[in-house]
């Protein structure tokens, strides 16, 4: 085991023994904290080291008898000899440079009167000083040169005034740049809006009239207002018309909060609430003749080549489900659990033409409900006439419903729990193939993030109005089924 000194600068080291300093140098342990702590202390403080204290103590700790008056410790002397403390090297800082004279003077001789030149530079006098001899002439250590430059223009005051102002409006700028950005071309309107700009500008032209003099939505007060002969105005619109509705389709396609919809259009979050709501209902009352219940004729005139062993068939329908946030209810939570989708859900049924075109698009109903008591209460059989043929899946156990509306239901056969025969399996999946196209409609409906999400309770009273225009908006996209 290795021994060393750990008094001050002590370097002694008992690998060392054949080395001249280490002649008859013997190593004493410091006495151990746990037993002996204020010989300790003595042992430690003697060391005069900063960075040795108690805690350093082991059983590798020692001094060496160079430290010692007797050599050991003794009853008389039993501590070692105080070490100096350790000096620290002080770096001194570097001194500052002297002043240097702005204007170099050169001389070849060194006279007596060369401060009294220089005291004359430094006192602002330019160009030849005089001076003993003429080699003291001391110029000019620069020129200074000035051009005078006009420029002209043909902006006047106040539009500059305009440009200064439009600059400090961070808010305009925010607007103007996301308009530019959605409205750059067709690909980009569809990725932000959902629509191509051409259906953008026809929803914008066609509802411009009646959006420049609505009555903004205000919580329970907006149907006094709307029924009262002196209705109070509203505060100044922020927005104009293109942009309420771009925020409005933004919602609905990319499903941003109304905090995210706040900062991007720098308006706050009771805004946007009132500006979506809003628009919301203005484009479901006057955009719901876009989801119409064809005639006959017009479904035969446009059937599809897929179709063609159910030239018959006039309406296809399935039934989709949206996720809700759980409420707080054991009774709300029960009616609205799904054990399909083993979660709180609202429950639509949909129904489309052979073309892909959705036909009728029901209220919400809680997920717990099936799928023949929909049909039944969702006003689907209505607008069943007679002689129609009716495509579903397995689940709609509906063919008396319909047969008491002189209709006929399309349903893949069941199995029985035997396997089909070779009719049954070419039946299914000629309906298979068909009624896929329900499938891809209801996915292009949920291209709209905002369906995707878990719905929030407090948006339970507007979310019809959500599932219906996002309805709309599909039927104004290109053809489905060809």
């Amino acid at each position: 085991m290795v021994k060393r000194c750990v008094w001050g600068t002590c370097n002694s080291d008992d690998r060392y023994k054949h080395k001249p300093h280490m002649s008859g140098v013997e190593f004493f342990p410091i006495p151990k904290p746990k037993t002996r702590l204020e010989e300790t202390l003595q042992w430690v403080k003697a060391c005069g080291r900063k960075d040795y204290a108690v805690s350093n103590v082991n059983k590798h700790a020692y001094v060496c008898s160079k430290h010692f008056v007797d050599g050991r410790p003794t009853t008389q002397h039993p501590y070692p000899i105080m070490a100096t403390p350790l000096k620290q090297t002080v770096h001194k800082s570097r001194k500052l440079p002297f002043d240097r004279a702005t204007v170099h003077i050169k001389a070849s001789i060194t006279t007596p009167t060369t401060s009294k030149i220089v005291d004359q530079v430094w006192r602002g006098c330019w160009g030849v000083l005089d001076a003993d001899h003429t080699y003291y002439a001391v110029k000019r250590g620069f020129n200074v040169q000035t051009t005078s430059i006009s420029t002209q223009t043909d902006i006047t005051m106040a539009e500059m005034d305009s440009l200064t102002d439009n600059m400090m409006d961070t808010g305009s700028m925010k607007r103007k740049n996301l308009m530019n950005d959605i409205m750059k071309d067709n690909k980009s309107c569809k990725f932000y809006t959902g629509v191509s700009l051409a259906v953008f500008c026809f929803i914008l032209n066609f509802l411009r009239k009646k959006a420049s003099s609505m009555v903004y939505w205000n919580s329970a007060d907006t149907s006094e207002r709307e029924n009262s002969e002196t209705p109070r105005k509203g505060p100044r619109r922020i927005l104009d018309i293109k942009e309420e509705l771009a925020l409005t389709l933004l919602r609905l396609r990319r499903g941003f909060d109304t905090k995210t919809l706040g900062d991007m259009f720098a308006i706050s979050e009771s805004s946007v609430c009132r500006i979506f709501t809003t628009w919301l209902n203005l484009m479901y009352h006057d955009l719901k003749f876009l989801v119409r219940w064809p005639s006959r004729e017009q479904v035969l005139k446009k059937m599809p080549k897929c179709f063609k062993h159910f030239k018959k068939t006039k309406c296809i329908i399935d039934c989709t489900e949206f996720f809700v946030q759980k409420p707080s209810l054991p009774s709300a939570q029960r009616i609205t659990y799904s054990s399909y989708k083993h979660h709180n859900t609202f429950k639509c049924l949909v129904g489309i033409t052979p073309r892909g075109s959705f036909s009728f698009i029901s209220d919400l109903f809680t997920g717990s409900i099936s799928d023949r008591k929909i049909v039944q209460d969702s006003g689907f059989l209505q607008k069943v006439e007679y002689g129609d043929d009716i495509m579903a899946d397995r689940g709609f156990l509906i063919r008396g419903d319909l047969a008491l509306k002189g209709a006929t239901l399309n349903i893949p056969p069941f199995s029985m729990g035997k396997q089909m025969c070779a009719n049954a399996t070419t039946k299914t999946r000629r309906i298979a193939r068909a009624r896929i196209h329900v499938e891809r409609a209801i996915g292009r409906l949920k291209n709209f993030t905002l369906l995707q999400r878990t719905i929030p309770l407090r948006m339970k009273h507007t979310f019809n109005q959500v599932v219906k225009v996002c309805a709309i908006l599909c039927n104004l996209d290109s053809q489905l089924v060809k």
